[in-house]
């Protein structure tokens, strides 16, 4: 079979992270690339050597090309969904990087296009593919932890970073995703209930900081604090490959009656002390090697790339369970809103269940 050509939509920073793994995959080839920005465009296609021809300012023409196998969305966050949908409706496979959505309803709608087109969709839960988090994983399923009793998970950002994100979307979309998808690949059912604060603390639109308690089926409760507050001084672990310096401070902990395993993205295993300050360079999520860009991103869209190519469906990324992810996230907005336990709905009847 010949190499899976992909249209890549969106040429920001971390869509250009994608653009350099996806040149890095021998399956894989990227044959247009789609920007509303001119300049990000033209700046990524000189980069990646991308003829002008298959450069596009509207992502609907990429999207329409005829020649296309799949098509790789790293667009703003509220676009996903309607580009996810029309993909699927010009027949294409689709990755699409966190969230799938920022509705449910549209999360259920790209569910249901996708059963009926016969074509994948594939959300870039790049935790997923990080070694130490899968490593939980396995200890979860091997049952090395006992029965899960919970869950419990923190992640912060730099508060310089909030300025891009706090009038533009809430950041249990943005950034809490990550948190949910584990909860919920860890616990291995649905969750059912949900409780949720926020606070504003630097007068944007949408809060800075939120925690959140879940409840799942089987049991297991699971807490997630967020904020976008870390001050500049703190120790940087984004230092290479995605061209962002900052930090990213994820905590998480799962605690089972006979274990508990935990994991912290920020740590000094390694570090470099510069006149500028200390570095954590993370070194599982894209870190530099001699192939170049390796890391989850890589296992990631490998992954996608060869179950496209299989024509089987990811064991890894079922779609199903980033649906739930985003019906749990509503679920977080409208508990800090209505100050209110939420109770979530029954799976609809014939769809896949949450499994492990």
């Amino acid at each position: 079979m010949g190499k899976l050509r992909i249209g890549l939509i969106g040429t920001g920073r971390f869509g250009r992270l994608h653009l350099k793994v996806l040149q890095q995959i021998s399956g894989a080839e990227v044959a247009a690339i789609a920007d509303i920005n001119r300049q990000a465009l033209h700046s990524a296609a000189a980069e990646c050597r991308v003829g002008p021809e298959d450069c596009y300012g509207d992502p609907l023409e990429l999207i329409r090309r005829s020649d296309l196998d799949a098509v790789d969305i790293v667009s703003d966050e509220k676009s996903h969904g309607a580009l996810v949908l029309s993909a699927l409706r010009q027949g294409k496979h689709v990755i699409v990087e966190k969230p799938l959505s920022v509705s449910f309803a549209e999360a259920q709608e790209i569910e249901t296009t996708a059963a009926l087109s016969g074509k994948q969709v594939m959300v870039g839960n790049i935790s997923r593919f990080s070694q130490p988090y899968f490593t939980i994983k396995r200890a979860v399923d091997s049952g090395r932890l006992g029965r899960i009793a919970a869950i419990r998970s923190q992640r912060d950002f730099s508060r310089s970073w909030f300025q891009g994100f706090g009038n533009r979307i809430h950041p249990v979309y943005e950034s809490g995703v990550h948190e949910l998808d584990l909860m919920l690949w860890y616990a291995g059912c649905r969750c059912v209930r949900v409780s949720a604060f926020e606070s504003h603390i630097s007068g944007y639109k949408y809060p800075d900081l939120f925690s959140a308690l879940l409840y799942f089926e089987n049991g297991i409760t699971a807490s997630l604090d967020s904020s976008w507050l870390v001050p500049d001084g703190a120790p940087q672990n984004l230092v290479e490959a995605l061209e962002l310096g900052g930090t990213i401070d994820a905590r998480i902990e799962v605690i089972g009656e006979d274990a508990t395993a935990r994991y912290q993205l920020a740590h000094q295993g390694l570090s470099i002390w510069t006149a500028a300050g200390l570095q954590y360079p993370e070194t599982t999520l894209w870190p530099l090697g001699p192939e170049g860009i390796g890391g989850a991103i890589r296992g990631e869209l490998e992954h996608f790339v060869q179950s496209i190519s299989r024509k089987e469906a990811s064991p890894v990324m079922p779609l199903s369970h980033s649906v739930h992810v985003i019906e749990i996230a509503d679920a977080i907005v409208e508990s800090a809103r209505t100050q209110t336990v939420i109770h979530l709905g029954e799976k609809k009847e014939g769809a896949e269940h949450v499994h492990r």
